[in-house]
């Protein structure tokens, strides 16, 4: 949150996030929003910023500069004659700074992220470039610094936006009152998986992925295995094999068996497998439930 004078007037601004906005360059939209008070008819501002990734592999990591945009402070406004309204020289702005992202950045950005949580620093500069009424000649001119988190969801929900990426939200229900206790375990033990993900421990949460599995298969009518013949199982037996082969790519990554000794767990892998064992617990629950 940004509170200072400049020129004749004082400018309040507050940062609150950002949007994807496709096009030939994919550009990233800086979002906030601008309260100017006691500047004359036709002030006019000029806002543009530096941005810098923070807390991501190497510490930081500079993306560009946005393009520079224009907002009249003040103008002659049609006021119903009302109490409760703002004073004639307050002036709002929604703030929407754009900044084109190359592939190559966007790319970069993703490696270095590892999935996470990540802020973005603004080095803002405004610069009155006209005070209205009131002509000398000189442009005044503020600089601040702020920082602000880009959450997982929010970025996700930029790279669909450009098209870079997809998200779908597993969600696995557990009874309000008194949850079963098994299940409750495998909530438990997937919450773990993805928690350690954030963390960049993906050898802990193969280990997590492999407790969950352990109990899925031992659920209900999946803890029966099938026919060897795979076109004779139903969909039942089907799902089961599904656990199965989870549960040999969790145990790889323990093991020192000469056909996976090399094996270590990337992002790409944890992700896979909390995903795919995530999906199927949720299926899992719904067809125990259905019977």
């Amino acid at each position: 949150m940004d509170l200072f004078t400049l020129g004749n007037g004082s400018i309040h601004v507050d940062w609150n996030g950002v949007e994807g906005e496709s096009g030939l360059e994919p550009r990233l939209i800086l979002k906030g929003h601008l309260v100017a008070k006691g500047y004359a008819i036709g002030a006019l501002l000029q806002v543009s910023a530096k941005v810098t990734a923070t807390e991501i592999e190497g510490n930081s990591a500079l993306l560009g500069s946005t393009v520079p945009e224009f907002y009249a402070l003040n103008w002659v406004k049609n006021r119903p004659n009302v109490e409760g309204l703002p004073p004639a020289d307050e002036t709002p702005w929604d703030l929407r700074l754009p900044l084109p992202l190359s592939s190559a950045v966007i790319e970069g950005l993703e490696a270095r992220r590892h999935g996470r949580d990540f802020w973005l620093q603004l080095d803002v500069k405004f610069v009155l470039v006209d005070k209205g009424e009131v002509h000398d000649g000189a442009h005044p001119l503020m600089t601040s610094q702020t920082t602000f988190k880009v959450s997982q969801n929010d970025w996700a929900q930029v790279l669909e936006r450009w098209e870079r990426g997809v998200g779908i939200t597993v969600l696995l229900p557990l009874a309000a009152g008194e949850p079963d206790p098994e299940r409750a375990k495998i909530v438990r033990h997937l919450k773990d998986a993805r928690q350690k993900i954030d963390g960049a421990d993906y050898a802990g949460s193969f280990a997590s992925s492999r407790k969950a599995l352990e109990l899925l298969r031992k659920l209900g009518p999946f803890a029966l295995t099938g026919p060897t013949v795979p076109k004779e199982r139903d969909v039942n037996q089907r799902i089961r094999a599904v656990l199965d082969a989870l549960y040999s790519l969790a145990s790889a990554s323990p093991h020192v068996d000469a056909a996976v000794e090399d094996f270590e767990p990337t992002r790409a892998d944890a992700v896979a497998l909390v995903g795919a064992t995530m999906s199927t617990a949720q299926e899992v629950f719904a067809r125990i439930e259905a019977r």
